[in-house]
Formats: structure tokens, sequence, C-alpha cells
């Protein structure tokens, strides 16, 4: 009797595992915004990130075309166009994973929001944040 409850509940959760295999990426623009693509992009630290994606961020646009800096908020320089902020959500699950990236585009210096992008995971689809990141950039300047 153990021995078959033991198989059912195998089956069972690899069953349920299966189905929390999900992957939700988004990007919305604001009506009637346009993103500058010239001048400078800033990404902004979240002041509770403590392992740098504002780095990341800023390499991931800077391969795809665009001149962007990092730093602390309010430090963005003169020749700002567009103010990148960001907050991201982890989750442990045997290890620690970024389980959500919300991604925003705002103007500068009125700060008000272009297009947002965001990336969920669940831990079965799980990837490194780099490629989260550059996913959802990705899907961002898709919708753009």
């Amino acid at each position: 009797m153990l021995k078959k409850f033991l198989i059912l509940f195998v089956v069972v959760s690899c069953v349920a595992g299966c189905g929390l295999k999900r992957v939700t990426l988004k990007a919305d623009m604001v009506p009637g915004k346009q993103l500058n693509k010239q001048g400078l992009m800033y990404v902004e630290r979240f002041s509770p990130d403590k392992r740098n994606l504002h780095i990341l961020i800023a390499d991931q646009l800077s391969l795809m075309g665009y001149q962007s800096a990092s730093g602390e908020s309010g430090q963005a320089p003169k020749n700002t166009q567009t103010v990148v902020t960001y907050v991201d959500k982890w989750q442990w699950d045997i290890t620690n994973y970024l389980r959500k990236i919300t991604i925003s585009f705002r103007d500068y210096p009125a700060r008000s929001l272009v297009i947002q992008g965001e990336s969920s995971r669940t831990s079965l689809v799980r990837k490194p944040p780099v490629e989260v990141i550059r996913e959802t950039l990705d899907e961002m300047m898709r919708k753009h």
C-alpha cells in the first residue's frame, strides 16, 4: 500500500510540476508616447538590489546599440534622455533565481512613463538574470 502511495505521489508531483512551467513576457507602450532613441539611457539602481542588475541592464542596452550608463537614483548625467528603472523579485527553490523583473523607460527629466516590460518565470523555466533582462528588453523594443 505504501509503495502504491509513493508511486501515485511521484506521478502527481511530476504532473503538477509540469503545469508550473510558466513564462510571462509582456511590454506595454503608453499611448501617444515615443521612445527617444537618441541621447543617454541612464539605468538607476533599485535601492534594495544587491546584485547590481542596473549594470547588467545598461550593458544589455549598450549591446543593443543604445548609449547607456548606470548609477544611483538622482545621479543622471545632463545628457540623459531616458531614465530606466526596474524592480526585481527573487525566489528560493534549491537556489535563488530571478522570479520577476519589471523594467520601465521614463522621459527625462519629467520621468513620465514611456514603456514598461515585464518577465516572470517559474523555477522550472528559470534563466540567468542577464538572459531574463535581455528577453525583457527585446520584448520592449519589439513593442516600440
